[in-house]
This record gives C-alpha cells, structure tokens and sequence, in this order.
C-alpha cells in the first residue's frame, strides 16, 4: 500500500505527518510551553526512543526545530516553527470534540481562554471568507486544482459536488 503522503488528499497527508500515537501529544507539550527533552518524556511517559523518532520525523518535515539548551549544552529545547504553530486549530478542534464527547465525569480536563474578551470558549469552525459558523449540511465539497485519481480517492470523486448526508437519521 502507498504512504498516505502519495495519497491526493490533504487530509491523508497531514494524517501521514503528524497522526501517529503520541505526535498530537508532543505537540499539545510544545503549545503548552515545554520545550525540553526530559520534559516532555516525563509528562507523557513515553519511551526515549519513540519520543527521538517523533521529534525527529517533526524536525525533517519543518514542524518542530531544536537548539541547544543555554543552561545546560548536553540538552536540546524544542519549540515549534510557523508551519508547527499553525497546527493549533487542528489541536483545538481536536481537544473541542474531546471534550464534548468524551470528557472525564468532572468535565473538561483543560480550558482555553480568549485573552481578548477574557471568555472560556472552544474551537468552532467557520467560512474563512464571510465568517458565519460552518454547518456540515451547508457545505459542498468540490474538485480541486491539485485532485488526481489513485491511491485514497479511488472512489471519492464521485461524491464531490454532493452535499454531505446527514448520518444522525
């Protein structure tokens, strides 16, 4: 079978990146403000060697960058680039459906608040154009300039154009 990076769709390639266990992890750890190795490992208990794989994969396709730790120089600090910053609505998004369907008896397990109004508030797509919350019975998905037949979209070319149907009946 192809990588999901061969694959004609967005989603398979940002899947292939960044959708192995424990990546979504070391990214929420570097959003929260931890940058060093030990950090990271002792807050989510993961082996040495898949936290150096991880790190390593995020570093080759531009996510993530190191540089050596000013307090101590047999250390690295890990901090997100622009392109790995620009992932936090996909965390967001993330961390919005966890909470509203999977969140522990005593609620959800973190907060955001919205620095400019003061308000807890969660992630809520919206049209990038008009602004106006997106509904997925209002959406239509369409072909692409980039959209080619193969592995991962042997079939969904087909659907496009539709609207999506509403699975809840």
């Amino acid at each position: 079978m192809a990588a999901f990076s061969d694959f004609a769709c967005s989603i398979a390639r940002a899947v292939d990146l960044v959708g192995e266990w424990w990546t979504p992890l070391i990214l929420r750890d570097l959003f929260a403000g931890m940058s060093r190795y030990d950090e990271i490992q002792r807050d989510l208990g993961i082996a040495s060697n898949v936290l150096a794989a991880r790190l390593q994969r995020l570093r080759e396709a531009g996510l993530v960058e190191r540089e050596a730790d000013a307090e101590d120089a047999r250390r690295w600090r890990y901090r997100l680039t622009e392109q790995g910053r620009e992932l936090y609505p996909v965390l967001l998004a993330l961390m919005a459906w966890g909470d509203k369907w999977l969140a522990p008896a005593g609620g959800q397990p973190v907060l955001v608040r919205h620095a400019t109004c003061g308000q807890v508030t969660a992630a809520v797509p919206c049209c990038s154009v008009c602004r106006e919350p997106l509904a997925l019975g209002e959406l239509e998905f369409l072909v692409g300039p980039g959209a080619r037949q193969g592995p991962g979209t042997a079939e969904v070319g087909r659907y496009l154009g539709q609207r999506p149907r509403d699975t809840a009946a």
